[in-house]
């Protein structure tokens, strides 16, 4: 929001480049204060990181100083994590051991940045999110695709000869059924897909979806060793990051246009590009082989439809919601960590301007915690894991084994571990020996 350039390469460069985008900070505030939302809605799952930018500049130190102030105060009482703070070198590499005292420029060490962001486990948290619309009267399917869209004969105004989206036909890809779904209003969720339901009921639809890839690497832990990250800026000035997760790092992530696709993959030069911009700062270079597993990702970019006309290039930074003629409502862009927001907008434009959901009361979910946060007060303390206590004393599990489940479900690892106790053949420790519990 504050410079055009990055990475700002003098003092000079950071003064020239100097400018102001009020969308831009309000972006980054609504960003913040949704992490904010996720970190207290799943504790159990979504936990602050400490995150190292190392600095090799003297003037970096004051620079950064202010960027870390910057970011806290725009976060306010809300942002859920520690405080952003300026270390001295020696305490970097303390933090962070496979940081170089001195990069590949020539530049020695001068400290870091240490900011927090929050950590998730993106595949379970999609899961607990399912589940908590479950309990709360959703019906949720999986493998289920859609093939058409139902429409009535009047618009979705009343305006006779136009045709109103009502339902949709789909294809269980498990059993091979097929069937109907009718409902008084559609919502099209399909990230970086949207525009071929788009198409569905518009034909003629403009394409909004401007599909990224990508590349994430796994490498060793030793990268990660004291539960760090780290983030820096790229020769082009793209941002990359180092993490721990699951007991290793990853590393990512590169920015590379594509076609939507089911099978998305890593190519050699993401690969070779990613260990190259890791091996500038890394102590000990990354190689080839330390590369233990790659993949990748698709970011649902998105064109806002409301740009001027022949503005066929413009991205919008935030989530855009669009509504057809034919009624169909379409969410799209955005990121992990606005989730909740993004479906609060969707839901709020269906009610606003669908007369059968009048009778609707605006979107609560920033009040809401997901399965598994449930009576996280009464049995889980901030100093005293009663949950991981519970399942080593009273289960027997091992200590990384009851913490994992405590991570991963909350309190509803105590339902694990009963369904454990009440089925001992279908758990298997690390050996694959039938893990032997107390009850």
């Amino acid at each position: 929001a504050f410079q055009s350039k990055l990475p700002p390469t003098s003092i000079v460069d950071v003064i020239r480049n100097l400018h102001f985008k009020p969308e831009y900070l309000k972006i980054v505030a609504d960003d913040l204060a949704e992490r904010g939302w996720m970190l207290r809605s799943a504790p159990f799952m979504a936990t602050p990181l400490p995150m190292l930018v190392p600095l090799y500049r003297w003037w970096e130190l004051a620079l950064f100083a202010v960027v870390g102030f910057l970011y806290d105060g725009i976060a306010g009482k809300g942002r859920a994590v520690p405080p952003s703070r300026i270390i001295s070198a020696d305490e970097a590499t303390f933090a962070f051991p496979a940081l170089r005292e001195v990069d590949s420029e020539g530049k020695r060490l001068q400290g870091a940045l240490v900011i927090h962001d929050g950590q998730q486990d993106d595949a379970r948290m999609a899961v607990h999110i399912m589940l908590t619309a479950a309990k709360a009267g959703a019906a949720c399917a999986n493998y289920v695709e859609v093939k058409s869209l139902l429409k009535t004969h009047e618009g979705a105004a009343g305006e006779p000869g136009s045709a109103a989206v009502c339902g949709a036909v789909v294809h269980d890809r498990q059993s091979g059924e097929e069937f109907e779904i009718r409902a008084s209003q559609v919502v099209n969720a399909c990230g970086s897909f949207s525009d071929a339901v788009r198409r569905m009921a518009q034909p003629d639809a403009a394409p909004i979806m401007v599909p990224s890839y990508g590349t994430h690497l796994m490498v060793p832990a030793y990268d990660s060793a004291r539960g760090t990250g780290m983030v820096w800026f790229t020769t082009d000035g793209r941002v990359l990051y180092l993490l721990p997760w699951l007991g290793s790092t990853v590393a990512g992530t590169t920015d590379k246009p594509g076609e939507a696709s089911f099978s998305p993959s890593p190519t050699q030069e993401e690969t070779d590009f990613i260990l190259y911009e890791c091996n500038r700062l890394l102590r000990e270079p990354l190689r080839p082989q330390s590369v233990r597993a790659a993949w990748s990702g698709i970011r649902p970019l998105v064109r806002n439809p409301d740009a001027p006309e022949g503005d066929t290039k413009s991205l919008s930074r935030e989530h855009v919601v669009e509504r057809l003629p034919s009624g169909l409502v379409t969410i799209a862009g955005g990121k992990w960590t606005t989730y909740r927001k993004m479906s609060q907008d969707a839901v709020d434009a269906c009610i606003s301007s669908n007369a059968a959901l009048s009778h609707a009361k605006p979107c609560g979910t920033h009040e809401l915690q997901l399965i598994g946060a449930d009576l996280e007060g009464a049995t889980c303390g901030p100093d005293y894991d009663r949950i991981a206590e519970t399942l080593r004393d009273d289960f027997g599990f091992d200590r990384e084994t009851a913490r994992h489940l405590r991570r991963s479900y909350g309190t509803r690892a105590l339902q694990i571990a009963e369904l454990a106790a009440a089925n001992r053949d279908a758990f298997l420790d690390a050996e694959g020996n039938h893990r032997k519990l107390h009850r």
